[in-house]
């Protein structure tokens, strides 16, 4: 698997975890399932297709995988934490 290939498999299984992850924690509000939908994950999707094409050479796909996630998921966002630069314009 290329680079590319190696981070949007990571990011699918970080979606795919956290999602089950956020929806069977018990203070769940359904109110909010839209974000972990297949609509509210598609703007994550979008920007893990343009990510992928902007990995650093000095960073390998699990750490841009997990960079991506931990900037693109809210609920894993620490606060004050800038945005990996080179994850601007995904």
């Amino acid at each position: 698997m290329s680079k590319q290939e190696q981070f949007l498999w990571a990011v699918q299984t970080m979606i795919l975890a956290n999602s089950l992850s956020v929806t069977t924690q018990p203070g769940f509000d359904e109110s909010q399932r839209h974000i972990v939908s297949a609509t509210g994950v598609s703007n994550s999707v979008r920007a893990a297709l343009n990510a992928s094409e902007k990995i650093p050479q000095d960073l390998s796909a699990f750490d841009a995988a997990m960079e991506f996630s931990y900037w693109m998921f809210a609920n894993l966002r620490e606060e004050g934490k800038q945005m990996p630069s080179w994850l601007y314009g995904c």
